[in-house]
């Protein structure tokens, strides 16, 4: 993908296209990291409520001003959180709860260590990453541009959210849960909307999509039926064509892979459980492999499966669990419960789901009591089992 300039914030959860390189220390100099006493470490050692450390005040730093007062052994400076340490031996910062002061002696009751509550000097962008990148003085920053990403559905019987519900019609699911999950893995979705089960149009909408995107996303049509016609169109559209029909994936065995003239176009099923498992699998870390990134660490917790669950042998198998708390089951922690109506084309089944079992493909199954890992798929929420 080429580079693009972006005001910086405009920047957050952009993948940053190459280095920025400080050229001056962040903060310029030591700062205090709460209101206290500016000392050297070593006049504070042994202190106690008993056996105070006793230094002389020798002046006061606020918040934006550059010190003028230089503090020796012995001495201390008052500072605020935020402002700059005085200069000299001072190398620590002993909180104000710690200190009693009477004129310009200090009294000390807490010991610190050198370095303590003193702010040192000194991807995909995070809020903090803005911040250290405004720190700089960086107002425009470098990033990979967006892969746009087309996004198709397939099917007579599809309409879209908004328009009156008709016999035989069901909402378009897919497409919209796709260009949801292309922005957050960092593409630009666009639609293309629903075409219906004809070779021609859906010839002529993939040619549309094949002109004005990086990537393609058809839904449905993908499978083996008579109305599925999408891997046969896209293995006479350019070269080299489909190069895979059917992955070891359940839900989602029914996808297919191609590029055409260049482009990777996905055929991702139809159901919408199989079509987010597949986008899951493959285009994720295939849009950031267009933006030089890798796919975000999700987060994972331990829990034991509350019953046991088969898998067919060759398949990677995506099992929807909740999690609830142990109770008098077994102990603290967690148990992962299957979620029972679990069928590919049910979407509540994602909704209502705390996280994944992924099974591997040369697994058969996971018993019961079995401790596993579970990648979450909403912050964790953790649910009593009254039943337990």
């Amino acid at each position: 993908m080429s580079v693009e300039i972006v005001p910086l914030d405009e920047a957050l959860h952009r993948v940053l296209a190459s280095d920025i390189t400080s050229n001056t220390d962040i903060p310029s100099a030591d700062r205090s990291a709460m209101d206290g006493y500016a000392v050297t470490a070593e006049d504070t050692f042994g202190a106690s409520e008993t056996n105070p450390a006793e230094l002389r005040i020798t002046g006061r730093v606020r918040i934006g001003e550059i010190p003028n007062i230089k503090v020796g052994r012995g001495e201390a400076a008052a500072v605020a959180t935020g402002s700059y340490l005085p200069r000299g031996d001072v190398d620590a910062v002993v909180m104000v709860e710690y200190t009693r002061v009477s004129g310009d002696r200090l009294q000390i009751v807490k010991p610190v260590v050198p370095g303590q509550n003193v702010a040192k000097k000194g991807t995909r962008i995070r809020p903090q990453d803005i911040g250290i990148i405004a720190a700089l003085g960086v107002a425009e920053v470098p990033v990979v541009t967006r892969p746009r990403v087309t996004v198709i559905s397939t099917g007579d019987e599809l309409i879209d959210p908004g328009e009156r519900q008709k016999e035989g019609k069901i909402y378009d699911i897919n497409r919209h849960i796709i260009k949801a999950a292309v922005l957050e893995a960092g593409g630009e979705p666009l639609d293309l909307g629903i075409v219906g089960d004809n070779a021609e149009d859906i010839r002529a909408r993939l040619k549309q999509a094949l002109a004005s995107a990086d990537i393609v996303l058809i839904s449905a049509g993908t499978s083996v039926g008579e109305r599925d016609l999408v891997p046969g169109i896209l293995a006479t559209l350019g070269e080299p064509g489909m190069l895979v029909h059917g992955i070891s994936l359940r839900p989602g065995y029914p996808t297919g892979l191609a590029v055409v003239d260049g482009k990777p176009v996905v055929s991702l099923p139809g159901y919408p459980v199989s079509n987010a498992f597949a986008f899951r699998v493959i285009v994720r870390p295939l849009l950031a492999r267009f933006l030089g990134s890798n796919v975000d660490a999700e987060p994972t917790v331990r829990a034991r499966l509350a019953r046991r669950v088969a898998a067919p042998g060759g398949l990677r198998t995506f099992v929807r669990v909740r999690l609830v708390e142990a109770g008098d089951s077994g102990g603290a922690g967690l148990v992962a419960e299957p979620i029972m109506a679990s069928g590919a084309g049910v979407i509540s089944s994602l909704t209502q789901a705390d996280g994944l079992l992924i099974i591997p493909e040369d697994s058969e199954g996971v018993d019961e009591g079995e401790d596993i890992e579970v990648v979450l798929l909403r912050p964790l929420k953790v649910r009593r089992n009254e039943a337990r």
